[in-house]
C-alpha cells in the first residue's frame, strides 16, 4: 500500500497564474486528499472544515483550513478559527501558515489515514513546527483529531468521532455520484463523516488591558458525562471562486433532539441565473434520512427530480408589529433573524421542518463598503426547533451567513 503527499509552500510555486490540473471526484470516497495536489491558481480553493459545539449550541469552536490565494499578501495559507462561550464572549482570528502538507496512507478511493498540517516550518522535515494546526482522520472515517499549537493564540485539541452505532455503516455518508457531491457544477461540497460526537479542550489567549489573559474552552468534558458535544466536518473544493456563481449563502450544522442537520444553501449570482443551490443532509440519530442536492423551489419545474430529496431554505424577518428586540440580526443589509429549513424525501414520503433563530453572534465582518446597502458575513450560535409534523424537538448549533456585492 503506497502513501502520497501534497506539499504547498507559499514561497514556492504553489500558487500560479493560468489553468491548473485537477483530480476527478471519486465516487464512494471521502475525497479528503487534495484535488489540486501540486498547485492552485487565484480562483481555485480547497477546504477542510471542522466544528464542535455543546448541546445547546455553546460553547462552540470551528476551524476552516483553506488552500487558496487569499493569504498571498500575508505570506501563508489561512485558517479561520472562531470560538464562542455561553456568556457570549468570543474569540476569532484568521491565522496564516506558509506550509500546508497533506498525506494519505493509501493511493486509492479509501485513501487510508489522512493527515493535514498548516505550519510555520518543519511540517515536511523532522523539525517540529513552531506554529501549527494539524488534523488526522482515520481510515474508517470514524474519528478526527485536531491539534492546535499556536503559542500566543491557541493551544489544545478537538476530537470528533462517530457513535459506535454508526460505525458499521460508515459509507452511507459518502457521495456515490457527482451530483450528490455537488453544490453547483464544478463546485464540490461534502459531509463525509456524518453526525459526530465532539470533545474540545482549548486554551485561547485574549488580549486585555493588562497584558494577555487566557480563557479555557471545553466541550463534552463534564465530569458527570451529561453534557455531550456534537460536531461536523466539511470537505470542499472548486476551480471556481465563490463570486463567480453566488452572492448569498447560509451554512449550518445543528443537533435537534435525535436529528442532525448539515447544509449549505447559496443563491446564485446573475451568472448562475439567480437560482438557489444546496447540499443538505439530515440524520435521525445515525440514519441518513434525507440527502438533498436539489432545492425544492429550483426543482419545482423539473419533473426529473420529482423522486429526489430536496431542501428549501427561507429567511425569517421581523414582522411590522415586532420590535427590534424580538430577534437578533446582523450589522449589514441582510436583516434576517433566522431561517426556515424544510427537508423533503419523496421515497420516504416524509417532510421535516425546522425553525432556526439566531441566539448569539460569533463573528461579523464586512464584504463591501459601509453604508445602508453594505454587505457582510455574520456567524451565529443558532437555536433550532422542529422535526416531522407533530414533532417539536429543541436544540442548537452554529451557522454562518454571507452576502457579497455581486449582481
Amino acid at each position: 500500500m503506497s502513501s502520497r503527499a501534497s506539499v504547498f509552500d507559499i514561497l514556492a510555486d504553489s500558487v500560479i497564474p493560468g489553468p491548473i490540473a485537477t483530480h476527478e471526484f471519486i465516487p464512494s470516497s471521502a475525497n479528503l486528499f487534495p484535488k489540486m495536489p501540486r498547485c492552485i491558481n487565484d480562483e481555485a480553493w480547497e477546504l477542510w472544515e471542522f466544528e464542535a459545539f455543546g448541546s445547546g449550541g455553546t460553547p462552540a469552536v470551528g476551524v476552516s483550513l483553506y488552500r487558496d490565494a487569499r493569504g498571498l499578501e500575508q505570506g501563508g495559507f489561512h485558517a479561520e478559527l472562531n470560538a464562542v462561550w455561553e456568556d457570549g464572549s468570543r474569540w476569532g482570528e484568521t491565522l496564516y501558515f506558509p506550509l500546508s502538507v497533506i498525506t494519505a496512507g493509501a493511493d486509492s478511493a479509501d485513501e487510508g489515514r489522512v493527515t493535514g498540517t498548516w505550519a510555520s516550518q518543519g511540517a515536511n522535515e523532522q523539525a517540529e513546527a513552531e506554529r501549527s494546526i494539524t488534523f488526522v482522520i482515520d481510515s474508517r472515517l470514524s474519528s478526527a483529531q485536531l491539534q492546535f499549537k499556536v503559542p500566543g493564540k491557541v493551544v489544545g485539541e478537538i476530537r470528533l468521532r462517530r457513535s459506535s452505532e454508526s460505525n458499521g455503516n460508515s459509507r452511507a455518508n459518502l457521495a456515490t455520484t457527482e451530483h450528490r457531491a455537488s453544490l453547483y457544477p464544478s463546485v464540490y461540497y461534502l459531509f463525509p463523516m456524518g453526525p459526530l460526537q465532539a470533545t474540545a479542550d482549548l486554551t485561547f489567549t485574549l488580549p486585555d488591558g493588562s497584558g494577555e489573559e487566557q480563557k479555557l474552552l471545553q466541550i463534552g468534558l463534564s465530569e458527570n458525562g451529561n453534557e455531550q458535544g456534537h460536531g461536523g466536518m466539511v470537505r470542499g473544493w472548486s476551480t471556481l471562486s465563490w463570486p463567480l456563481f453566488m452572492n448569498d449563502a447560509y451554512y449550518t450544522v445543528a443537533r435537534v433532539g435525535p436529528y442532525t442537520l448539515q447544509l449549505l444553501r447559496v443563491l446564485g449570482s446573475a451568472a448562475a441565473s439567480h437560482l438557489p443551490y444546496a447540499v443538505a443532509r439530515l440524520h435521525h440519530d445515525t440514519e441518513l434520512v434525507c440527502a438533498a442536492n436539489d432545492t425544492s423551489d429550483h426543482a419545482a419545474d423539473d419533473h426529473a427530480v420529482d423522486d429526489r430529496d430536496t431542501v428549501r431554505v427561507d429567511k425569517i424577518f421581523l414582522k411590522d408589529d415586532e420590535s427590534p428586540e424580538s430577534g437578533l440580526f446582523g450589522a449589514f443589509r441582510d436583516k434576517n433573524i433566522g431561517y426556515v429549513v424544510e427537508f423533503k424525501s419523496p421515497q420516504r414520503q416524509q417532510r421535516w421542518r425546522f425553525e432556526v433563530r439566531h441566539r448569539l453572534p460569533i463573528w461579523s465582518e464586512p464584504t463591501s463598503a459601509p453604508g445602508p446597502e453594505g454587505c457582510g458575513k455574520s456567524g451565529w450560535v443558532e437555536e433550532v426547533s422542529g422535526g416531522l409534523e407533530n414533532e417539536e424537538f429543541q436544540g442548537g448549533g452554529v451557522g454562518g451567513q454571507l452576502q457579497i456585492p455581486v449582481p
